[in-house]
């Protein structure tokens, strides 16, 4: 048996203090109803609606879900054939330029 270390389990961050939402509450409403704007979110739970300090936070969670929906969207294929280009980015990069 293989000494795995040990995962510690944060606990929900409080992302908008004013109204003390979590961060799993503000990822679960912008996945489930595709929200792609900060006053969506703010019309559901609250979070973004007074200070306006959580913005960011907000955002970066709308970003990361296009980016998931986004990629799960594109054809297993297409991205294994992009991970079996040889070379670094850099030297990509470089050589067509």
């Amino acid at each position: 048996m293989k000494n795995d270390p040990s995962i510690e389990i944060k606990e929900d961050e409080i992302i908008c203090k004013c109204f003390q939402v979590t961060e799993s509450t503000i990822r679960s409403h912008i996945s489930k109803k595709n929200i792609a704007q900060v006053e969506g979110v703010t019309s559901i739970c609250e979070a973004g609606g007074n200070c306006g300090s959580c913005h960011m936070l907000i955002q970066l969670f709308i970003d990361q879900n296009k980016h998931q929906k986004l990629l799960e969207s594109i054809p297993e294929s297409k991205i294994s054939k992009s991970k079996n280009k040889k070379g670094s980015f850099w030297k990509n990069l470089l050589s067509n330029a």
